[in-house]
C-alpha cells in the first residue's frame, strides 16, 4: 500500500481533540512521500522533511513579524518552528503506528524521528505589576469584560488550562464546599478550592447568559454560545498590542498558571502544588507516590495564598 492510500483511514482514526494538530504534519507526508510504497519510507525521508518544515517555519515567523510590527523574543528563524517539527514528529509517529497495528508493516520507520530540542521555555512567575497591567487591559479594552475580567481572576485562582475553562459545567460549581470540579488532559477531573464570591460569579455569568442545567457551559460569549479557544488568542492578541512587552515573551494563560503555581509551592510544598496543577502523583517519583494530597491539603495552601473562601 502507498502512503497516500492511508491517509484518509489514519485521519478518521484520529481524535477531534488531535486532528488538528496533527493535519499538517499528515498532509505534509501525503504532498511528498504519498507514491511511496509504506515499506520504502525511511527515517533518513522523515528526518529531512521535519527539518525543511523546521526551517520554512522559521523564516516565515520572523519575515511575518518583521512585516506586521510584531515583537519577537528573537528574530533569528533557528529559533522558531521547533513547535511545528514537533507537530510532525508526532504526527508522523501516529501514520507509522497505525500502518503497524493494521498490519501493513512490520516495523515504523518512525520510532527514532526525533522531535528538535525545545528552548528553554520563556514561562515564570507573572510580577504583581504585570497581572495589574495585564487585567487593566483585558478590563478596559475589550467588548466584554465582564466575560474577559472574570476569565482571568478564574484562571489565577484555579492554574487552570484553556481546556478547564471551556470545560467548566455548571454542576462542576459546588457552593456548598467552595469548590469546583475542573476537568483537563484526557478527562481527568479534580477537584480544587475556590472563594465563594468567585463562584457566585461564575453562576451568576452562566445563567444570565443561557446556563440551565448539568453540563451547562460556565463561559460564555453574550450571544450564549459557549467560550471557544479562538477566545483566549483574541484576548492575549488584544493585551499584546497594548502592553507590547507580553508579546515577545508570549504571554497567555500558561504564565497565569506558572504565577499561581508558584504562590502555592511557597506556601505549601512541591507535592500540594503538584496536586493542584492536576500532575500524577508518579511524576514527583517514590515520595509522590507513597504521600497523599488531601483536599484539606489544598484549601490550606489556597486560602494562604488568596485567603478564606468566605
Amino acid at each position: 500500500m502507498r502512503v497516500h492510500e492511508l491517509v484518509p483511514e489514519v485521519l478518521s482514526a484520529m481524535s477531534d481533540k488531535s486532528r488538528p494538530t496533527y493535519a499538517r504534519g499528515i498532509r505534509l507526508l501525503d504532498a511528498e512521500l504519498g507514491g511511496y510504497e509504506l515499506a520504502d519510507v525511511r527515517l533518513t525521508d522523515l528526518e529531512r522533511l521535519r527539518d525543511r518544515l523546521q526551517s520554512e517555519v522559521g523564516v516565515a515567523t520572523v519575515k511575518r513579524a518583521r512585516a506586521v510590527g510584531r515583537r519577537l523574543l528573537a528574530y533569528d528563524p533557528d529559533a522558531h518552528g521547533k513547535g511545528a517539527a514537533e507537530n510532525f514528529v508526532r504526527a508522523a509517529r501516529f501514520f507509522f503506528r497505525y500502518a503497524c497495528k493494521a498490519g501493513l508493516l512490520s516495523q515504523s520507520p518512525a520510532i527514532e524521528l526525533k522531535p528538535p530540542r525545545r528552548r528553554r521555555a520563556p514561562e515564570r512567575p507573572l510580577t504583581e505589576s504585570e497581572l495589574i497591567q495585564i487585567w487593566d487591559v483585558a478590563v478596559h479594552t475589550g467588548k466584554d469584560p465582564q466575560l474577559d475580567e472574570l476569565l482571568l481572576t478564574f484562571l489565577r485562582h484555579t492554574a487552570a488550562r484553556r481546556e478547564g475553562c471551556l470545560n467548566l459545567s455548571l454542576d462542576q460549581l459546588h457552593h456548598d464546599r467552595r469548590s469546583i470540579t475542573l476537568t483537563e488532559k484526557g478527562g481527568e477531573a479534580r477537584e480544587l478550592p475556590l472563594a465563594a464570591w468567585i463562584l457566585v460569579r461564575l453562576d451568576s455569568l452562566a445563567r444570565a447568559r443561557g446556563a440551565v442545567g448539568p453540563g451547562s457551559s460556565v463561559f460564555r460569549y453574550r450571544t450564549g454560545a459557549p467560550l471557544t479557544r479562538r477566545h483566549f488568542n483574541a484576548l492575549f492578541d488584544r493585551i499584546d498590542r497594548h502592553l507590547g512587552w507580553t508579546e515577545a515573551l508570549d504571554v497567555a494563560t500558561h504564565w497565569i498558571r506558572h504565577t499561581t503555581l508558584a504562590d502555592i509551592a511557597a506556601v505549601s510544598d512541591i507535592r500540594v502544588a503538584a496536586a493542584f496543577a492536576g500532575h500524577a502523583p508518579g511524576s514527583l517519583g517514590v515520595i509522590g507516590r507513597y504521600t497523599q494530597v488531601t483536599f484539606e491539603d489544598l484549601v490550606a495552601a489556597y486560602e494562604r495564598v488568596f485567603g478564606p473562601r468566605g
